[in-house]
């Protein structure tokens, strides 16, 4: 995306033409909520307890996730601008609840079939469901989202740097107390705020010079890794103090468009950003696949060996949902993933 990049669109979720450097970093993301999945499967069953795994786990949770708030804050002054109040809470309700109640319905009604392979299986109690929706039954993700796009919307008359600063105190004084999704919302707010400061600024990195880009994205994450090394679990949002974990959120998602921008206009950053347009399937889709896969290596294969069970999950958990993504229209799969009636 040459040009695309030097002339992004002001909402590349909608729009024809997309930003490749967002969905590298998309891309990126999206892998390491893969990996991240496959690593805590493996940790359940007992088969990575050592340190690294909880570094690894405390490193990528201080960025991945951020990121995508981040990258949704980019645009969501563009999207309300042009729809209107009106449209753009219809939009996010026929995309993200519709996702999250579609999603949350279906994982119920096939966990009596898919719990017999899993470590720790959750029984479905139908009479609390309603309840249970509201705690994030099926994700935190999609519903915590919807929040925060409702936030902004009705913080849009506030100017930009107002508006992120509250949001960055709200965040650093929020306990975890209460819903997951409320106390979720308002720390996640902070980076999507973060990313309505930022906006189409952020394209400004297409100037940045490829080894430039590279040098500055090793030093950050090697300070994100010293950083989080040194103080453990309270770099996670829940560990006091919470404004660190604001921090390293930005300084994370910062490292990931450093990397983008190391890439883009290559075939690897092509590859990257073919991933990343299919960010949603893979969130929506991977733990099939990648379960399917630990228990073939494990049941055919008879291993559990690290780097098999770590790596081979991943990949196909990653790349298989892609694929149907990019397929979706062909093999008239399109409403797992929207509003079937639009």
């Amino acid at each position: 995306m040459t040009e695309r990049a030097l002339t992004p669109p002001i909402d590349p979720l909608t729009a024809p033409v997309r930003s490749n450097a967002v969905d590298i970093v998309k891309g990126f993301a999206i892998l390491l909520v893969t990996y991240e999945h496959t690593g805590q499967g493996m940790s359940a069953r007992g088969w990575w307890t050592t340190p690294s795994r909880n570094f690894s786990d405390l490193f990528i949770y201080s960025f991945h996730m951020p990121a995508f708030f981040f990258l949704a804050g980019l645009f969501v002054a563009g999207s309300i601008h042009r729809r209107g109040a009106k449209d753009f809470v219809l939009e996010k309700m026929k995309t993200l609840l519709y996702l999250y109640l579609a999603w949350a319905v279906i994982l119920s009604a096939i966990e009596p079939i898919i719990s017999r392979f899993k470590r720790y299986p959750h029984p479905v109690h139908w009479e609390s469901f309603p309840v249970s929706l509201i705690n994030g039954v099926a994700g935190w993700f999609f519903p915590v989202l919807f929040l925060c796009l409702m936030l902004a919307l009705v913080t849009y008359k506030l100017p930009a740097w107002l508006r992120f600063g509250l949001a960055f105190i709200a965040a650093s004084l929020m306990p975890a107390f209460g819903f997951e999704v409320f106390y979720k919302t308002v720390w996640y707010f902070s980076f999507l705020a973060g990313g309505m400061l930022v906006g189409r600024l952020i394209f400004k990195l297409t100037s940045l010079p490829r080894w430039t880009a590279a040098l500055c994205a090793v030093i950050l994450f090697a300070l994100q890794a010293l950083v989080v090394y040194h103080f453990g679990a309270t770099v996670d949002f829940g560990g006091p103090p919470e404004w660190l974990a604001v921090t390293l959120g930005f300084t994370g998602t910062l490292g990931l468009f450093l990397i983008a921008r190391t890439i883009e206009n290559t075939p690897a950053g092509n590859a990257w950003a073919w991933i990343g347009r299919a960010s949603l399937g893979i969130f929506l889709l991977a733990q099939f696949p990648q379960g399917a896969t630990r228990e073939l290596l494990l049941r055919f294969a008879h291993t559990h060996e690290f780097w098999l069970q770590l790596i081979v999950p991943t990949i196909v958990s990653t790349l298989l949902p892609a694929i149907l993504w990019h397929q979706q229209k062909r093999w008239r799969i399109g409403w797992l993933f929207r509003w079937p009636l639009s």
